[in-house]
C-alpha cells in the first residue's frame, strides 16, 4: 500500500476517533475525507500550472503518488532536453557543413518556397536566409528556364544552365532533386570555369587543325608538283618554303608538349637560386645572333644584384618567349628594355618596347593559345601563337603573375612579378672580394 492510502487511512482513523468522542464520528470521517481531497486537488492544481511553467514554477512538494509524478516528468524532460540537445548539435554541424560547401542549396517547401538556404544560396542565386524565408524560389529566380524546371515536378533530377541572378558572368548548374519522399531541393554549382575550358577545348582543336591546314597545304602543294621530270632549279626555289613550314610545325608541336607538360603538373619544379641578370643577358645575346633582331636596339637593365628562386629551364623559356616577341612584333629600330628589378613587395622583370602598341580589346586575351593581334602577319613570320599561354602557366607554378599594358601607338610593357618570397640574396660564394 502506498504512502497516500496511509495517510488517507490515518486521516480518517483519527477523524472517526475523535467523532466518536463527540458522538459525531461519521461526520468527522467525512469533513476529514472532503479536506483531504481538497488538498489532493490543490496539489493537482499546481503540478498542472507547473507543468505548464516548469522553469518559472517550483514544482508541487507533496509525498506520494504526486512527488512521483515530479520526478518522473523531470526525469523525462531532462532526458529530452539531452535529446534535443543532441539534435541541435546534429543540427548545427549539418547546417556548418552545409555552409562551407561551394554548392547552393536551398531547402524548398510544398509550393516552392524557401524553407532553408545555405550562404554559397546568397553568393550564386541571390537567396537569403532567413531574410527570404517562405518565399517562393520562382520570384526570386526569374530565367525562363528555371521557371520552367520549378514548374514541372516531373522534371526533377532534370538540369538547366543559367546565368546567375547575382553576377550574369557566372554560368550556373541548377537541378532540382527529391528528399524525404515530397520534399525538394535545390542544388546549385558554378560551372563558369567548366564551361569556359570545355570553350577552349573545342576552340584548341579547331585552332590546331587550321594552324596545321596551312604548312601542310603548301607542303603538298609542291610535293603535287613534283615528278621525276622538274628541273633541279624548282626544287631549289621549293625547298625554303618547305623547309620553313616543316620547321613551323615542329616548333609548333614542341611548344603544344611544352605547354601539356605545364599544365599537367607532369615535369616537377627544379627550384634553383638563378642569376635573372645572366639568364636575361644569356637570351639577348642570343636573340641578337639573328638577323631579323639586327635592326633593333636591346637594352639590359639591372637594377638588383638578388637572384631568384625557381626553375631555371621554365624561367628561361618564359623570359625568352616575352623577348622574342617584343623584337618578333615590333617594327625595326625600335628600342627594348629588359629590366630585373626588386621592390619590398615582388620581384619584377619587365620587357618594354616603343613599338605600335597593342589595342586595349586584346590584353585579355593574349595569353590564350593561339590567340593573335595580327593572326594574318604572325603566321607569315612563323609563329605558334603559344608563347604567351607557356609563359602564364610557367608564371603560374612559380606563383608568379603576368601583367600586360599597352596603348596603341605607345608600346608595350609585359612584366613578370614574382613575390618577395622567390627573392634571395646572391649568393656569398659569388660575391666578389673587396679590399
Amino acid at each position: 500500500m502506498s504512502w497516500d492510502y496511509w495517510r488517507l487511512f490515518a486521516i480518517v482513523s483519527i477523524a472517526g476517533f475523535v467523532g466518536l468522542l463527540f458522538g459525531q464520528m461519521m461526520g468527522f470521517m467525512f469533513v476529514a475525507t472532503l479536506i483531504y481531497a481538497l488538498w489532493l486537488q490543490r496539489t493537482w492544481f499546481q503540478l498542472q500550472r507547473w507543468l505548464r511553467k516548469p522553469k518559472k514554477l517550483p514544482s508541487p512538494t507533496a509525498d506520494g503518488v504526486i512527488d512521483d509524478v515530479c520526478r518522473e516528468i523531470e526525469r523525462v524532460r531532462q532526458q529530452n532536453n539531452s535529446r534535443k540537445k543532441k539534435l541541435a548539435g546534429y543540427l548545427k554541424r549539418f547546417q556548418s557543413a552545409t555552409a562551407a560547401l561551394p554548392d547552393a542549396i536551398v531547402v524548398l517547401g510544398e509550393f516552392g518556397e524557401v524553407d532553408w538556404a545555405n550562404d554559397s544560396a546568397k553568393n550564386l542565386l541571390g537567396v537569403l536566409w532567413p531574410r527570404d524565408n517562405h518565399v517562393r524560389v520562382n520570384n526570386l529566380i526569374r530565367d525562363p528556364d528555371f521557371q520552367q524546371l520549378i514548374a514541372e515536378r516531373s522534371d526533377i533530377g532534370n538540369i538547366v544552365i543559367v546565368n546567375s541572378p547575382v553576377n550574369a558572368s557566372i554560368q550556373l548548374e541548377i537541378k532540382i532533386v527529391s528528399y524525404m519522399g515530397s520534399g525538394r531541393m535545390l542544388l546549385a554549382r558554378d560551372m563558369t570555369q567548366t564551361v569556359k575550358l570545355q570553350k577552349m577545348r573545342r576552340d584548341f582543336v579547331a585552332n590546331v587543325s587550321h594552324e596545321l591546314r596551312t604548312p601542310l597545304t603548301v607542303l603538298r602543294g609542291y610535293l603535287e608538283m613534283f615528278d621525276n621530270n622538274t628541273p633541279v632549279e624548282q626544287w631549289h626555289n621549293a625547298l625554303p618554303a618547305m623547309r620553313q613550314q616543316s620547321e613551323r610545325m615542329s616548333e609548333m608541336l614542341h611548344e603544344l608538349l611544352t605547354l601539356s607538360r605545364l599544365e599537367t603538373g607532369e615535369k616537377a619544379l627544379q627550384v634553383t637560386a638563378t642569376d635573372v641578370g645572366t639568364v636575361l643577358q644569356d637570351i639577348i645575346n642570343d636573340a641578337l645572333q639573328l638577323s631579323q633582331y639586327e635592326q633593333h636596339e636591346m637594352v639590359l637593365n639591372v637594377e638588383s644584384d638578388n637572384w631568384l628562386l625557381g626553375d631555371l629551364d621554365e624561367l628561361r623559356s618564359a623570359f625568352s618567349n616575352l623577348i622574342y616577341n617584343a623584337v618578333k612584333y615590333t617594327p625595326a629600330g625600335c628600342r627594348i628594355t629588359v629590366t630585373w628589378a626588386v621592390d619590398a613587395h615582388n620581384g619584377v622583370v619587365s620587357i618594354k618596347d616603343n613599338g605600335n602598341g597593342i589595342a586595349e580589346h586584346h590584353l585579355e586575351r593574349l595569353t590564350e593559345r593561339f590567340y593573335r593581334v595580327d593572326s594574318g602577319r604572325t603566321q607569315g613570320e612563323g609563329g605558334t601563337g603559344l608563347g604567351l599561354a607557356i609563359v602564364k602557366h610557367v608564371l603560374q607554378r612559380h606563383d608568379a603573375r603576368l601583367q600586360i599594358s599597352s596603348e596603341l601607338g605607345e608600346g608595350a610593357t609585359f612584366s613578370c612579378y614574382f613575390p618577395i618570397q622567390s627573392v634571395v640574396a646572391k649568393p656569398q660564394s659569388l660575391t666578389p672580394a673587396t679590399d
